[in-house]
């Protein structure tokens, strides 16, 4: 059959069917660039190429009253959250159960204010089963702040500021140490909410906060400290710091000064095992290292280090935190003698290494241990 010939046709019927034909071409022409084929699943989001967008999760409901808050799968958890003011006065637990961290967080920061000399930071405990957990401390206008659990330490310092900026917008300048029970209790019931609000923004915070850490501002650890005990008795109590780093503070004068050291050596030690035996007593665990900040990236740690028979070394240094391998791995041939009996409360033994332990230190240049003299 022959096509009908176009020229027989009106112009009105050549647009027409121009028209038809042109909408066909196209039509083929973009479904053959629009083939799903082609198209490649775009799996990135926005959330994982910018830093700093909100991941939106699944709205979930949080309660203080349970032993795990879970925040990010079963890595990140808060099993508490509490306040107290530097006099002491305890003013907020997400959980009773743990309420006695406000009394040991006071404790700390008396020993990390006084002697240390710097602002309560951060504790690391072990428990018996080697897991490991993280006190974080916030301090601002005289009130502490502590959360315990498994967070990454942007995420806590993050949740600390916010509890500091929600506590501090209820009291409105009040006296916290004087409040009477019916404002304490009206503080306690509003904080509730305001603390769950936080962990809820919490778990929708995720690429804001990379971990990555900040490196320390010196490639050293000094040592000035030394202490051995053994089921909290001091067996080795060895003051290094002959620059009165540490704020020592002894009563009376001494005409010899070293009775004078005997006694601040004395008084370290008292108030280091009353530290670990709070610790280890009330949590089960035992604090790794507390870090005292005394300014940016610049630290000083009370660190712990558990061996056989029941014996714990102590240190007090400043510095890289990372070279405390290297300290406890110069210290604990000389220690071995010592530590391989139970304590029987014969101190001679301990006094001849403690003398070695003297003798070690003046071969380390300035007690500061670094990688070269690893």
């Amino acid at each position: 059959m022959k096509p009908f010939p176009k020229d027989k046709l009106c112009p009105r019927c050549r647009r027409f069917l121009a028209n038809i034909f042109e909408y066909k071409d196209s039509t083929e022409e973009e479904f053959k660039k629009l083939n799903p084929q082609e198209f490649v699943p775009k799996k990135e989001t926005a959330a994982k190429k910018l830093a700093g967008v909100r991941k939106k999760v699944k709205d979930k409901n949080i309660s203080l009253d349970d032993d795990l808050i879970k925040l990010d799968g079963d890595n990140e958890y808060i099993k508490f959250c509490g306040i107290t003011s530097i006099d002491r006065t305890q003013l907020f637990v997400s959980n009773k159960k743990w309420l006695y961290f406000l009394e040991l967080t006071n404790n700390l920061d008396f020993i990390a204010t006084s002697i240390l000399g710097g602002d309560l930071d951060k504790m690391l405990l072990i428990s018996e089963n080697t897991e490991e957990e993280k006190c974080q401390f916030f301090e601002k206008n005289d009130i502490i702040y502590v959360i315990l659990g498994k967070f990454p330490d942007k995420k806590g310092k993050w949740v600390l500021e916010q509890m500091a900026k929600h506590f501090s917008d209820l009291i409105q300048d009040k006296d916290v140490n004087s409040l009477s029970k019916y404002e304490k209790y009206d503080i306690e019931n509003k904080f509730k909410g305001k603390l769950i609000f936080i962990l809820k923004e919490y778990l929708e915070l995720q690429e804001v906060f990379s971990d990555q850490e900040i490196p320390y501002v010196e490639d050293w650890l000094r040592l000035d400290y030394v202490g051995l005990s053994s089921m909290s008795i001091g067996v080795i109590s060895l003051l290094l710091d002959d620059e009165d780093r540490l704020d020592v503070k002894v009563p009376g004068e001494f005409e010899d000064p070293a009775e004078e050291i005997e006694m601040k050596e004395s008084l370290l030690t008292a108030k280091i095992e009353a530290i670990a035996a709070n610790t280890l007593g009330n949590t089960g665990a035992y604090p790794r290292w507390i870090a005292v900040k005394l300014g940016f990236q610049n630290y000083r740690f009370l660190t712990f280090k558990k061996y056989r028979n029941d014996y714990f070394l102590s240190c007090l240094s400043e510095g890289n935190l990372k070279n405390i391998d290297i300290v406890e791995a110069k210290l604990e041939p000389i220690l071995n003698s010592g530590i391989n009996i139970p304590f029987s409360g014969n101190l001679r033994p301990f006094n001849k290494l403690k003398s070695q332990i003297k003798e070690l230190m003046r071969k380390i240049k300035e007690r500061k241990f670094t990688k070269k003299n690893k």
